[in-house]
């Protein structure tokens, strides 16, 4: 059985950064999205009865929960390079 290659620490750094690149605007719209639900939600608590607003909760709990099981890395906390760690086999 063949020994895999443990790459050079620039290559390591070159994969990392096109991972977090790749991930980064899913990151950016997952959290876009908690924050406009946050202040949605405040919104709809002084506001109990606006149906506008009952229907942008709605959406944006669906679109995060889309993206959630989607994209399961994203709401674990885990940060997202250590997958890509631990299949890298070159």
């Amino acid at each position: 059985m063949k020994k895999p290659k443990i790459p050079e620490e620039n290559e390591l750094f070159r994969i990392n950064w096109h991972a977090r690149n790749s991930v980064q605007y899913l990151e950016r719209e997952y959290l876009d999205l908690r924050i406009r639900l946050r202040d949605t939600e405040a919104a709809l608590r002084s506001d109990s009865e606006n149906p506008t607003l009952k229907e942008r909760v709605d959406y944006l709990k669906n679109r995060l929960k889309d993206l959630e099981s989607r994209y399961s890395w994203i709401s674990t906390g885990r940060p997202a390079e250590i997958p890509f760690w631990i299949n890298y086999v070159a």
